[in-house]
């Protein structure tokens, strides 16, 4: 599925030609004039990736934040962390379908479409309805460009033979493994507004329909003749210049509409095909057959030479007008673009846009837009930024930083000023925990040696010996929540199972460091005795522990280069007071990272490691059931491992609820295994078995029961176990989630404020509006209830017409719900607030 779009804006007249530039919108029919934005550019240029519609456009922050105006996606991630239906809306999820005969992949071998797995059982079937309307250029949106965006998906994912020309390395590493499951897609209906089409594929996700669903969709983000465009650059070269969707060549360019030096090649590609009359290319040319078996004509479709003529024309004449080739959905345009001086204006355009967006609590999601004009600036200087948004010269810093990097703008204009937050970095201490957990004994390099981490029960009483209050209020001055679980706050359905099963176990910001030393005590303890069997000593003499007669001594690796360095120290104090000699080791990331998680853990090189991962944004339940995978298996303790945690599920009922399953199931919430009955089947399962079967939904555990996951409740409560038997072995200590903030002026709001990126994703950037709405407007916006076979569906067709504005009174800027002006407000919000994981 290709993410991609714009918008347009044009003052003065209309123009009437064989091709259309679109008009602008009335200037009264939008609330706010003009928001600027600056972001960071260190680096002197505004874009560090490129905007095509391959898999590698729009993957830099920047590119992808402005895309955010030019492109409507097909759905959003809501900050509730739930999808939400927005230019598409999912009709229907069926399972175990026959594929239709007309179900249809592109084979770039035979340079036909293809119908190779009619009358096979697919998985499941995804209906779509997608809303039509017309790109910024005026020129309408069809059946053909999404053919033709299907039709590129699979041409450039697969090399058909030594010298295709039209394959793509990266776009094949991308997209083979989605591909593969598709087994067709079926147009069933076109209409001048929307277009429903059913993707048949050997994929599901029995838990969640939207996770089922997402696997592969098709809307596309550039007009297909524009697409064709690009196709051919790239395939064939223009003017002996070489293009690639996803490197810089030799002697050429990454294809990038946005980018003035390479408009001359657009523009002669497009009229050469025009001077070829060879307008429609061998994918659409093809599908005609397959139009008819769908019952839809080629003018119906969007297929006809005339039409074709005028796409080219259109992109031609759009270069000439704006000097980029960005022709998008979306609702804005790029009017201009200056690479020196680093600005980029976007104004509303007046295209036709047809979509289904919903609602989020009660408020519908944002569709129509807020401002005639969006400027983004880049600043060389990070502190410039951040006075010029303090003084008012800017409305968004869309860079975020941490609180003391604001603190005196915040002080001197704090009344002007609405800091929004945004979950950065989450921390936890990764534990050593290789050795015999009885007595803690390790084979080190043919040496036996004590490793007191070896041992669960000390592992475990990390969660009382560390103050996660004081890591917060002291270490990261109030600009952060403890954390108790691996995910952050912002996860809201994730987080609120964690902090269930943390508030059973006894867990507390604060901790209980004479309650932890005991836990210590009693454990080293009850080793000593297993090692004095084996004919080894351990003893506690004047508050400090010995092995054998030496000090037992954990190594905590501390990151130098931000706070982490201060959590280490930390650290290494408290162990102290637990009786072990501590060597702190002040390390970089790169050498911590090559020895903590790619040597072996045996050598002993470490005990403890403050790491950090970095927020990726909202996951969806199929993201989520990898977390006890990675966590509890793949990099426990370190990278690549295949550690099988041995904690059971009857473990944490005799724990939790001292053996009452009742009381268990009520503690936890539980609400699939709600029964002892149904709970029982479980009580052998140990954390290696329930973090397998989240991530592949199909486990064969102990008494070879094979269990599927089937259901969402299902799912929330085999996550909530998983993370109980997590925590409860302990191999790492989670403590913080550390927050930045984009800095913004009161004169904006953001009514869809992201509980992760704060103002980075999609929703927020849409949602930002004038704080005080000074004009009341009347759009021609028409809300068309249609009924379908499987639901009622809300079409919301937006077009921005003139009206008559009357001053209104002003409201608060406080609405927004994001004022925050210290540390001490900070630490108030703070109560306990798929493998895309990265290490910081």
């Amino acid at each position: 599925m290709n993410r991609k779009a714009l918008s347009l804006f044009v003052m003065g007249l209309m123009l009437f030609s064989v091709f259309l530039v679109a008009k602008p919108a009335s200037a009264q029919s939008v609330q706010g004039d003009k928001l600027k934005i600056v972001y960071l550019a260190a680096q002197g240029s505004l874009f560090m990736g490129v905007f095509n519609p391959s898999p590698s456009g729009m993957t830099d922050v920047y590119t992808n934040r402005i895309w955010y105006f030019l492109n409507d996606p097909m759905v959003v991630m809501g900050p509730d962390a739930q999808r939400h239906d927005y230019r598409c809306q999912l009709v229907d999820v069926k399972y175990n379908v026959q594929v239709p005969e007309d179900a249809v992949i592109w084979n770039g071998t035979q340079k036909q479409w293809v119908s190779p797995y009619a009358g096979e059982t697919a998985k499941s079937a995804i209906t779509w309805k997608c809303g039509l309307g017309t790109w910024v250029d005026g020129q309408k949106i069809t059946l053909a460009d999404y053919l033709f965006d299907y039709a590129m998906t699979w041409e450039w994912a697969y090399q058909n033979g030594k010298d295709d020309k039209y394959y793509d390395e990266q776009w094949g590493n991308n997209l083979q493994g989605t591909l593969k499951n598709i087994m067709g897609l079926k147009v069933d209906k076109v209409t001048d507004d929307y277009i429903e089409y059913t993707v048949y594929q050997d994929y599901v996700v029995p838990y969640s329909k939207w996770a089922t669903a997402l696997n592969f969709g098709v809307k596309p983000s550039v007009p297909w003749e524009l697409y064709n465009v690009m196709s051919e650059m790239v395939a064939n070269g223009v003017e002996d210049k070489a293009f690639s969707w996803s490197e810089q060549p030799q002697n050429g360019y990454q294809i990038d509409m946005i980018d003035p030096d390479q408009m001359k090649y657009f523009k002669a590609e497009a009229q050469a095909i025009l001077n070829s009359g060879k307008l429609i290319p061998v994918w659409l040319e093809t599908v005609k057959p397959v139009l008819q078996k769908w019952g839809i004509t080629e003018d119906q479709a969007g297929l006809t030479t005339d039409m074709a003529k005028k796409g080219y024309e259109a992109v031609i004449s759009w270069i000439d007008k704006y000097n980029n080739a960005i022709i998008g959905d979306g609702p804005y345009y790029v009017e201009k673009y200056d690479p020196k001086a680093m600005t980029v204006v976007l104004k509303v355009a007046d295209n036709k846009r047809i979509g289904y967006p919903g609602e989020v609590n009660g408020k519908k999601l944002p569709w129509d837009p807020y401002w005639k004009e969006i400027d983004i600036y880049g600043s060389l200087n990070d502190d410039t930024a951040i006075l010029a948004v303090a003084k008012g010269e800017y409305d968004l810093y869309w860079y975020a930083r941490p609180y003391n990097k604001l603190a005196k703008a915040l002080q001197e204009y704090g009344n002007n000023l609405n800091p929004i937050k945004t979950i950065a970095v989450w921390w936890a201490l990764d534990l050593n925990l290789v050795g015999d957990p009885q007595t803690g004994l390790v084979n080190s390099s043919g040496t036996e040696k004590f490793n007191p981490f070896a041992l669960r029960e000390v592992r475990y009483a990390m969660n009382w010996l560390i103050n996660r209050q004081y890591i917060v209020s002291q270490i990261l001055q109030g600009s952060g929540a403890p954390m108790f679980g691996p995910e952050v706050s912002g996860q809201v359905d994730a987080y609120a199972r964690i902090m269930t099963v943390a508030k059973a176990l006894g867990f507390t910001p604060q901790g209980d460091e004479a309650y932890a030393i005991k836990m210590i005590d009693d454990a080293m303890n009850k080793a000593a005795q297993n090692l004095k069997a084996k004919g080894y000593t351990l003893e506690k003499k004047d508050g400090i522990w010995y092995f054998n007669g030496e000090p037992v001594t954990v190594k905590v690796i501390a990151r130098v280069e931000d706070e982490r360095l201060d959590e280490g120290k930390y650290v290494a104090q408290v162990l102290q007071k637990a009786g072990f000699k501590v060597d702190l080791l002040q390390w970089q990331r790169s050498q911590a990272s090559k020895t903590v998680y790619l040597s072996d853990p045996a050598t002993l090189q470490w005990s403890v490691y403050t790491e950090g991962w970095v927020s990726s944004g909202i996951q969806d339940v199929a993201s989520l059931a990898w977390d006890y995978w990675f966590f509890d298996i793949y990099v426990d303790p370190n990278w690549g491992t295949d550690y099988h945690n041995p904690i059971t599920v009857g473990d944490m009922v005799k724990v939790i609820a001292g053996g009452d399953l009742n009381k268990f199931i009520q503690e936890l919430n539980l609400k699939y295994y709600n029964t002892p009955d149904k709970l029982k089947p479980l009580l052998d399962w140990t954390g290696y078995d329930l973090a397998s079967l989240l991530a592949y939904a199909k486990w064969t555990g102990p008494n070879n029961d094979t269990i599927r996951l089937q259901d969402l409740n299902q799912f929330w409560d085999l996550y909530t176990l998983a993370y109980a038997v997590h925590a409860y072995n302990a191999p790492r200590v989670y403590t913080a989630e550390t927050w930045n903030f984009f800095l913004t002026s009161k004169k904006i709001k953001v009514e869809f404020v992201d509980p992760i990126s704060g103002v980075g994703s999609f929703i927020a950037a849409r949602s930002i509006e004038p704080a005080q709405t000074q004009t009341t407007t009347t759009s021609s916006t028409q809300q068309t209830t249609t009924t379908s076979s499987s639901q009622q569906q809300t079409t919301t067709t937006s077009q921005p017409t003139t009206s008559t504005s009357q001053p209104t009174s002003s409201t608060s800027s406080t609405s927004s719900g994001g004022g925050i002006c210290g540390p001490a407000f900070i630490v108030g919000l703070a109560v306990l607030p798929l493998l895309l994981r990265r290490r910081k």
